[in-house]
């Protein structure tokens, strides 16, 4: 039981912050898309930061947005 909730943990880490933070990331771009400046892309620019700040691994540094 303990492995399985180990791997629940690392799979959490390694696979689904790094999406959650790259679903968010691309949700920030089209809202500044649609309106330049509004708070929703700020919000949803710190959310993706704050996934992608917490994820680790592979996936997540090759979701990481390069441009910050």
């Amino acid at each position: 039981m303990r492995i399985r909730r180990r791997l629940a943990q690392l799979a959490l880490f390694m696979i689904a912050l790094p999406l959650v933070g790259w679903v968010l990331e691309e949700l920030a771009r089209r809202a500044d898309e649609r309106r330049p400046g509004s708070g929703a892309g700020r919000w949803l620019h710190q959310g993706s930061d704050i996934a992608h700040g917490m994820g680790r691994g592979p996936l997540s540094s090759r979701l990481r947005p390069s441009r910050r």
